[in-house]
């Protein structure tokens, strides 16, 4: 069985693990429910969240556990959870209403609109996790994946494609790589292009979700990883083509590839100098 600290440097180098979830540290922060429209009371809960962890896998946890919080969610292809409602009260599209997320970091520090939505946050220890209902305005927003029709925040950008390269590599059985062409979304996540790709009959791929982490690859193109062997999928990319090759600090369901980046899925057997490498 790996260690925690094996598994820890994992997740940090490319949340790629065949059995993800184990880790038990957690972190707290608030999460504060604001509705700027009926001027409601602000609703305020504490939650928690795994080590690592994205914000969407606390507020499931605190669903679970509080009957005064609910959410809903709905899963685009392209740029994944996008909040819909809170509390009962959803966004709605002919009146401009959507659910905005906020961080307050430290608790009273800067309050800043992450580049990103609840499927990919990963809240800091005593982060202020702010939802706020409120009318989009043309401009305002940015691409955060907070909005119940994506299209909205995407300023009439959702139908641009990027083109990006995607090479399969198996350094254990040293076999050919395997190289394809393929395209993604303004702003969209990995995983997108990676269905996309599937399309084509010489590319296919399975992944795991799970809660606390998002989806994980287990398998490309028929070989799958394995615990026994210490053998899994690791993401690496190299920016702009021919750039400098990098291990994303997240996966395939968050990271949002650059035009012309060339994303790398390696077939490698963990070692030491692995965990070295991730940086943690």
């Amino acid at each position: 069985m790996m260690s925690m600290m094996t598994i820890a440097s994992l997740l940090s180098a490319a949340l790629l693990l065949l059995v993800p979830g184990i880790l038990t540290e957690k972190s707290s922060f608030e999460l504060v429910v604001v509705n700027s429209i009926s001027n409601a009371p602000n609703k305020t809960y504490s939650i928690d969240v795994v080590f690592r962890g994205i914000l969407i896998g606390a507020m499931r946890r605190l669903q679970e556990t509080n009957a005064g919080f609910n959410f809903t969610y709905t899963e685009d292809p392209n740029y994944g959870p996008f909040l819909v409602s809170v509390n009962g009260v959803a966004g709605n599209n002919t009146e401009n209403t959507f659910w905005e997320l906020l961080v307050q970091t430290g608790g009273n520090g800067t309050t800043i609109t992450p580049n990103v939505g609840i499927g990919c946050y990963i809240p800091e220890r005593n982060d202020r996790i702010i939802l706020r209902f409120t009318v989009f305005i043309p401009g305002s927003h940015s691409v955060s994946g907070n909005s119940s029709n994506p299209g909205n925040l995407t300023a009439g950008k959702s139908s641009r494609l990027n083109s990006i390269e995607l090479v399969v590599v198996n350094n254990i059985s040293n076999a050919t790589n395997k190289t394809y062409s393929t395209d993604i979304a303004f702003r969209g996540i990995l995983i997108g292009a990676m269905r996309r790709l599937q399309t084509n009959a010489g590319f296919n791929f399975t992944y795991t979700e799970d809660l606390n982490y998002g989806p994980f690859l287990v398998s490309v193109n028929g070989v799958a990883g394995n615990n026994t062997e210490n053998t899994f999928w690791e993401l690496l990319v190299q920016t702009g083509g021919n750039g400098t090759t990098i291990a994303p600090d997240v996966g395939i369901g968050c990271y949002i590839p650059e035009q012309n980046d060339r994303i790398i899925l390696k077939f490698t057997m963990f070692t030491a100098s692995l965990q070295s490498a991730s940086g943690s």
